[in-house]
């Protein structure tokens, strides 16, 4: 097994509108593992959602895990697994209404990594100057711009589609993922975060937040700071991830 040496920096606030914080993350640096995951506001429990997701992950520190392929066939497993879990839950306690939430995972394994994602969560890519958004929204705002119905992508932030989610965690009887491989070099810097995070700062400031702060606690700090300052409407999360 190629040697781990990637690190991981969290947060997570109620924001300043909501009463009750239902993300959730997780980073397992000693097995290249980190999540975030986004309780559905609208729907009960989604607080449970999130944390049954981060917490059904730490279950592969218990695994004989050798390669990158194997690391992610069983993050899959678990996230289809709590994705059956949740439909359950929904049907025995609340009857018709969902229990749901969305998640964004990222792995690294040496120079190889891959990120799985479903809903709205997202993770970015710092590489040199370069700040890339590496994961694409599973909303309907996304689904007309593919289509292109819509091509003013500057409208996405108040535009009503663009909270509407088309996957997520808990939503449909089968669970449906996006997987992307990356290849990963010693100086990127990744960044997951919650939608209360992306809706408030936009990629521009993101970036520039990240790039031009060495002590990465300190810029997931000042990230959720600047989102509370624009009086964050959600909860918001940030899962700053670098090469130690």
């Amino acid at each position: 097994m190629s040697e781990i040496n990637w690190n991981g920096y969290g947060q997570t606030d109620v924001g300043a509108v909501r009463d009750e914080n239902q993300d959730s993350f997780i980073g397992i640096d000693p097995i290249g593992v980190w999540c975030v995951a986004d309780g559905m506001g609208g729907h009960k429990e989604g607080g449970i959602a999130s944390h049954l997701v981060t917490q059904s992950l730490e279950s592969l520190q218990q695994k004989e895990i050798r390669t990158l392929d194997e690391l992610v066939v069983e993050a899959h497993q678990l996230l289809h697994e709590a994705n059956r879990s949740l439909r359950e839950m929904s049907e025995s306690f609340y009857g018709e209404e969902l229990i749901g939430t969305t998640v964004v995972v990222l792995f690294i394994r040496g120079d190889t990594g891959a990120v799985t994602w479903s809903g709205d969560s997202r993770l970015y890519r710092m590489r040199d100057t370069a700040f890339e958004l590496i994961t694409r929204d599973h909303t309907q705002f996304e689904e007309l711009v593919s289509r292109g119905l819509i091509d003013d992508l500057s409208s996405e932030a108040s535009h009503p589609a663009s909270h509407m989610l088309t996957r997520a965690l808990g939503v449909g009887k089968e669970l449906e993922l996006d997987t992307v491989r990356l290849q990963v070099e010693p100086g990127d810097v990744f960044l997951l975060c919650s939608d209360g995070l992306s809706n408030m700062i936009d990629q521009l400031d993101l970036g520039k937040t990240i790039y031009y702060s060495e002590d990465k606690q300190r810029a997931v700090a000042n990230l959720i700071n600047m989102a509370l300052a624009r009086q964050a409407n959600d909860n918001v999360s940030a899962l700053i991830v670098d090469k130690v």
